[in-house]
């Protein structure tokens, strides 16, 4: 009797063990479950505003204090070429909802960081789990509202999916400070691969965390002096395209272009400026927090208060700008190429223009320093020209 019933429940746990080897790690809109080999771990998110490579980085901030949801989009290789990369592309998340809930993380096995993309009903999203045996995984997010028809209004992204790479595309708005709220988030492309052994920084397995930063970009123009400053008098200051007639976007659209097949480890994106209204002619007040007397207009004007930065649209392609500035009643004008006007989302930057004593007080060189956006600041690298 006793063989009998150990005879009986032998089969019952092989059984058990074979349903559990043949459950699958993914749903793929290409067919072809993976089996789960070794372990099952689950795929869990959380999402960070980005703070770029800055010499010294600063402490990113979570995503949550602007935002409590993102969708995200998840793929994974299942080979590798070394001509062509990695192919064999299957959808692990095929734009998941992803929701922030204080004080919930460790309650499920999704949730690591307050971030849940397992929902109530009658969602449909179901938990997903790491793939062991593929070769590289792919995400990447946006927040706001998918647009579906009429309008394409401020807060929406429209999406794309091309043979070999996804497509968001954003509306960007910096002509006030409601629009610049309501212009959506999107992430870097989070990208690791399963190579073994270990490499530093490697991703694969663990938690995802996103990278999020606003499709726009940030400008400021700082006077500083080689001597001291006291008896030099500045009036009229304006940093502008050097073309006649020439405007700095604030609004626009933004396509960030997602790789999911090759080698390619990173995003692309494409702007579109729009100087149909709402554009600066000109940057006309200088970041000087040394001056109390400073008078920073609002954003309605283009300009954030008590800091000197604008916000404007990312331009990858503008001409070169122009600096005027009366000192001590002389006019005296610089120009800034047009290789050191290329403005990406998410970054800061700052032209400083040196104000000397050599021949009379005037502008001996520019300096110009690109750093992330952040509300912390950071060192910065300098360039000279």
């Amino acid at each position: 009797m006793i063989r009998k019933y150990g005879h009986i429940i032998m089969m019952a746990m092989a059984m058990l063990l074979s349903t559990a080897c043949s459950q699958s790690s993914e749903d793929s809109e290409l067919g072809g479950d993976m089996p789960v080999t070794d372990y099952q771990t689950a795929i869990s998110f959380s999402g960070n505003e980005s703070q770029e490579e800055a010499v010294t980085r600063a402490a990113s901030k979570s995503l949550s204090e602007n935002v409590t949801s993102f969708t995200v989009w998840g793929y994974k290789n299942m080979s590798y070429d070394e001509g062509t990369g990695y192919g064999d592309l299957q959808t692990v998340f095929p734009g998941y909802t992803v929701n922030w809930y204080a004080n919930s993380a460790a309650t499920t096995t999704t949730n690591t960081n307050n971030w849940e993309y397992v929902l109530p009903a009658p969602s449909e999203q179901t938990i997903k789990y790491w793939d062991w045996s593929a070769k590289v995984y792919r995400f990447f997010g946006v927040t706001g509202t998918k647009w579906e028809a009429g309008d394409w209004l401020l807060g929406q992204y429209k999406l794309n999916q091309t043979v070999g790479a996804y497509e968001i595309s954003l509306n960007a708005n910096a002509t006030s400070t409601d629009a610049i709220n309501n212009t959506p988030y999107f992430s870097h492309l989070w990208f690791s691969t399963g190579k073994y052994p270990e490499y530093a920084d490697k991703q694969f397995g663990k938690p995802v965390t996103l990278e999020f930063l606003k499709p726009l970009t940030r400008v400021r123009f700082i006077f500083k002096y080689v001597y001291p400053r006291e008896g030099v008098i500045l009036r009229d200051q304006s940093f502008k395209p050097t073309t006649v007639g020439g405007k700095i976007a604030r609004k626009g659209t933004v396509t960030i272009s997602y790789p999911l097949k090759g080698k390619t480890e990173k995003e692309t994106f494409a702007t579109t400026v729009d100087t149909s209204s709402g554009y600066l002619t000109a940057f006309t007040v200088d970041s000087d927090l040394e001056d109390d007397a400073k008078d920073y207009v609002t954003l309605s004007s283009g300009q954030m208060t008590s800091d000197g930065w604008y916000i404007v649209a990312a331009n990858k392609s503008q001409g070169s700008y122009t600096l005027s500035v009366t000192i001590n009643n002389d006019a005296k004008t610089a120009v800034v190429p047009a290789e050191y006007m290329s403005w990406l989302p998410g970054y800061s930057y700052t032209y400083i223009f040196k104000i000397t004593q050599e021949g009379g007080v005037e502008i001996g060189w520019v300096e110009y320093a690109v750093t992330p956006w952040t509300d912390l600041e950071a060192d910065h690298m300098v360039y000279n020209w």
